[in-house]
């Protein structure tokens, strides 16, 4: 009996021996996940300059405990054990995600390929582009969403007023299907989904403005969820909304299913207030802004509905209130920015052969709004940004659909007309919203992506006192650019340094002649003779060609 007793045990443990032995084998016989693969196809370098945390959920306090021991194990430097208890968690929760902060930031390499823009990063087939000024630190940021293939989006930032960038974080989950970035507090906000994860959240992750490392939230977590969707709905657009006034964050969800979602929170909090639908019938081309310059909570969003309607609607957290209602067509982005008394969007308008690019503006808190053309009225036009400045005035930029497209840059005083539209990238544009921010006494910073030359969707930037106006700011560029001639119609637009009594500027005939003081914002040069001139600044002694014409 004893024996036989025995021989019984043992044919237990040999079974649970082979049970595991066979579920092992099942586990490495699996197709890796997007994560578990970029994090196996990292060269050694990268593994040591890696530091990950795992983004996944599960009830499961010993799956939780595993997630930690892959963290521990990859950065402390035992990558192929990390690797091997990934697979495990992985088998015990489904899919999983990661975050990758660079110990050491990866600067840009491919310095040869800028021309006379700036390239943003080393990825290229980017899908997005989000760029995000902190205006206490005064550095940049850039929000990349990729391609399908690894990784899924990516941070980049510039402490040079975009003379040169790094990226600092890179994630790995599934495709997200849109993303959004905002500076808030000591913080630049990432919102995005995950929907291979899990489809009904939207996610939240967090980084220093100071020098763009992930920072976690109040608790020790590296990412939240700040809305949670219904059963069987998924996120379709995401914008995330700074009300710096009030100290508040805001991030608006529009869903397949035709909803507009609020939700908010306070720089200090891990979870997110989340509100009633604000809106139905919601299509495309979320976008919201705080009243910037105000003490006022509420905020403004613009979408297209499933009518083909413009709407913009001023709204609080379960208050929103209809202002306008435009028929536009069926269009892809709108654009809305606010500061103190003024709001203003930028829309694309399909009613008109060719499409039209058009902004409404409203001041004050009446019902009147103004509509008018940002583009050429021959010429179709798509895909506008546009944003307020602090010290007033606005800069907008979008798509002119030639048979070389470009992306063209125009900006406007508070009291005053808008310049004539300009050629502001050296590469052809891709047909993607670009971004857009005020850097301060009348400059803007763009950034967008490429089309296919010199990079296939690769990420640039620009300034708007790069390509022309007089400024102190030198960037590095390919020896073989060369600068063009300035296009100027009415109106020049200067560098807020060039109007300071040091560095006076004068505008210069063909034979060396002043013939204009010049001063910062908007100057007049209507009167002038079509011809050739040349900017000079006194103390940096440069000059600048350019060319007037009626």
């Amino acid at each position: 009996m004893r024996l036989g007793l025995a021989t019984l045990a043992l044919g237990c443990a040999l079974s649970t021996a082979g049970a595991q032995s066979r579920e092992v084998a099942t586990q490495s016989r699996k197709p890796p996940t997007p994560a578990r693969l970029a994090l196996e196809q990292m060269t050694p370098a990268e593994r040591r300059n890696s530091d990950i945390s795992v983004e996944f959920e599960s009830p499961d306090s010993e799956a939780v405990l595993l997630g930690r021991e892959v963290e521990r194990l990859w950065n402390g430097g035992q990558h192929d054990t990390a690797l091997v208890q990934l697979a495990k968690l992985e088998a015990q929760v489904g899919r999983v995600a990661v975050g990758n902060s660079w110990r050491r930031p990866m600067p840009t390499r491919e310095t040869g390929l800028w021309g006379g823009d700036v390239r943003i990063g080393n990825r290229d087939s980017l899908s997005d582009v989000v760029l995000v000024h902190d205006t206490a630190s005064g550095n940049l940021f850039a929000v990349l969403r990729h391609s399908d293939e690894a990784p899924h989006w990516s941070v980049c930032m510039s402490a040079n007023n975009g003379v040169s960038w790094e990226e600092t974080f890179a994630w790995v989950g599934s495709q997200p299907t849109d993303i959004d970035g905002a500076a808030f507090g000591e913080h630049v906000y990432v919102a995005y989904n995950s929907p291979w994860e899990n489809a009904c959240q939207v996610r939240a992750r967090r980084f220093l403005c100071s020098d763009g490392t992930a920072d976690t939230f109040r608790e020790g977590a590296v990412w939240t969820i700040g809305c949670y969707l219904d059963t069987g709905d998924t996120m379709r657009e995401v914008s995330l909304v700074s009300g710096r006034d009030d100290s508040c964050l805001y991030l608006y969800t529009l869903t397949s299913g035709g909803s507009v979602w609020p939700c908010c929170t306070y720089e200090d909090w891990d979870f997110w207030n989340q509100g009633r639908v604000m809106v139905s019938y919601a299509n495309s081309g979320l976008d919201g802004t705080a009243n910037t310059g105000l003490s006022s909570t509420h905020n403004f969003v613009s979408y297209y509905d499933t009518s083909d309607t413009l709407r913009i609607y001023r709204c609080s957290m379960n208050s929103p209130q209809l202002c306008l209602s435009v028929l536009a067509g069926n269009g892809s982005p709108t654009s809305i920015s606010a500061y103190r008394d003024t709001v203003i969007c930028a829309y694309e308008d399909e009613a008109p052969s060719p499409h039209q690019v058009r902004y409404a503006m409203r001041y004050g808190d009446g019902d009147t709004w103004t509509i008018g053309t940002l583009s050429s009225v021959d010429t179709a036009a798509e895909f506008p940004a546009v944003t307020a400045c602090g010290s007033g005035g606005f800069g907008a930029v979008y798509r002119h659909c030639t048979p070389t497209n470009q992306l063209r840059f125009l900006q406007r005083p508070d009291d005053g007309p808008w310049s004539d539209p300009v050629s502001t990238a050296d590469n052809e544009p891709y047909s993607s919203r670009p971004g857009i921010v005020c850097l301060g006494a009348g400059v803007y910073g763009v950034a967008y992506l490429s089309e296919s030359s010199p990079v296939v969707r690769g990420a640039f930037f620009d300034r708007s006192d790069w390509p022309y106006g007089v400024g102190e700011q030198q960037r590095p560029q390919a020896s073989s650019h060369k600068p063009q001639a300035t296009i100027v119609r009415g109106v020049l637009f200067l560098h807020k340094a060039t109007s300071l009594k040091s560095q006076a500027a004068s505008l210069l005939d063909i034979t060396g002649r002043s013939v204009v003081d010049l001063h910062a914002g908007a100057n007049d040069v209507s009167g002038l003779s079509p011809g050739v001139y040349f900017v000079r600044s006194a103390q940096a002694q440069a000059v600048r060609k350019l060319v007037v014409t009626r």
